[in-house]
């Protein structure tokens, strides 16, 4: 499946995405926003994984498009932060919430 990721009129192509549109969260790289061209809102949610403190990362707004325009999800909050990411793989990655999970990355958050 080819995965464009997109933030108004700029997009990242080239992603290895994990995508489930019913997540409850979804974690994106910083690399992805700086790609994207997205300015960090002083707006952050709480979130914790598993095996890690309770953190805050700054939300964001993005658009996945699949298949040349197909397919378009929006999502309405986005975290953006590299802690949960595999950054070894030198990939962009977009992580969902039950890719996280299968992962032992089990997250707990609050409004």
């Amino acid at each position: 499946m080819d995965v464009k990721v997109c933030s108004d009129d700029r997009c990242s192509e080239w992603v290895v995405a994990f995508i489930d549109t019913g997540a409850d969260l979804t974690v994106i790289g910083t690399r992805i926003s700086e790609k994207l061209g997205i300015v960090l809102e002083k707006t952050e949610r709480e979130w914790a994984a598993s095996d890690g403190d309770e953190l805050y990362s700054p939300i964001t707004q993005v658009e996945i498009i699949e298949d040349g325009g197909r397919e378009r999800i929006s999502l309405d909050e986005v975290l953006v932060d590299d802690r949960p990411l595999d950054m070894e793989s030198n990939e962009d990655v977009l992580l969902g919430l039950d890719y996280l999970q299968k992962a032992k990355k089990v997250l707990y958050f609050d409004d």
